[in-house]
C-alpha cells in the first residue's frame, strides 16, 4: 500500500513540473542588462589651498606662542584679501619630535609644532597674490592647491541624466541586432558619483608662477547599471 502511495505522488510531482517551469519562465521576461556613461564639462570658479605653518624649538609653550602669532597674521592677510571668515579654515595642532642626524646617527633634537590652514576664494585672479603673501606671513609649505567648480551637485546630476540616455541608446540597439525592442525599465542603479577629471594643470601653474593662466576645463562623470525588459 505505502509503495503504491509512493508511486502515484511521484507521477504528481512530474505531471505538475512543467506547468512550474513554465510559470517561472512568465515569471522571469527576457532581459536586457547594459551601463551608461555621461559628463558634462565645467569651468572652474573657485580655488582651495591648504597652508602649513611650522615652528621648530625647544619649548612647546614657546614654539606655540609663535605659531598662534604667525596665524593671526595670516588670518588678518587673508581676510583683507577679501576671503570670507567662513572660508578659512585651521586645522588641529600637531606635535612631532623633532630628529637631526648627527655622529651618532638621528638624535632627538626639540619639537615641531605645526598647524593647517586652508582656505576657498571665489576670485581665481587672486591665487598668486595670496600664496605670496602667505609665505611671507609664517607659512612654511602649501600640501594642496586645487581649482574647483561651485556646483558640482548641478553639474554632477546633469551628467547622470546623460548617463541614463546613455544606457537606453546602448540597450535599443543591442535590442535591434537581436530583433527585438526595449521595454519598461526593470532595475536602475547609480555608479560611481560625482568623478572629476581635470583637464587643467593648476599645480604647474602655480610651479610655474603664470600670472594670465586660465582655469583648464574639468568633467564630472556619472555612470549607471541598468536593466530594461525585451519586447519583440
Amino acid at each position: 500500500m505505502h509503495h503504491y502511495l509512493r508511486i502515484t505522488l511521484f507521477s504528481c510531482l512530474l505531471m505538475l513540473a512543467p506547468a512550474a517551469l513554465a510559470q517561472s519562465n512568465e515569471a522571469s521576461p527576457d532581459v536586457i542588462n547594459v551601463s551608461g556613461a555621461g559628463s558634462v564639462a565645467v569651468v572652474p570658479d573657485h580655488f582651495t589651498v591648504t597652508f602649513v605653518l611650522e615652528q621648530k624649538g625647544q619649548t612647546i609653550s614657546k614654539l606655540n606662542e609663535q605659531l598662534q602669532n604667525d596665524i593671526s597674521a595670516l588670518t588678518d592677510f587673508l581676510r583683507n584679501e577679501n576671503v570670507q571668515q567662513k572660508n578659512i579654515q585651521t586645522m588641529q595642532i600637531r606635535l612631532h619630535p623633532r630628529y637631526e642626524s648627527g655622529p651618532e646617527g638621528r638624535v632627538e633634537n626639540g619639537f615641531i609644532l605645526s598647524r593647517e590652514v586652508t582656505i576657498e576664494h571665489d576670485t581665481l585672479e587672486q591665487y598668486s597674490r595670496i600664496i605670496d603673501g602667505a609665505l611671507k606671513r609664517g607659512v612654511t609649505r602649501i600640501s594642496r592647491f586645487e581649482l574647483i567648480a561651485s556646483n558640482p551637485q548641478k553639474a554632477y546630476e546633469k551628467a547622470l541624466i546623460n548617463a541614463v540616455n546613455d544606457a537606453k541608446s546602448k540597450a535599443e540597439l543591442l535590442a535591434r541586432q537581436l530583433g527585438a525592442k526595449i521595454g519598461k525599465v526593470t532595475q536602475i542603479s547609480e555608479g560611481h558619483s560625482g568623478r572629476i577629471v581635470t583637464e587643467g594643470r593648476a599645480k604647474m601653474m602655480m610651479a610655474d608662477g603664470a600670472q594670465s593662466s586660465l582655469p583648464g576645463q574639468q568633467h564630472i562623470e556619472a555612470t549607471v547599471n541598468a536593466t530594461f525588459a525585451l519586447t519583440q
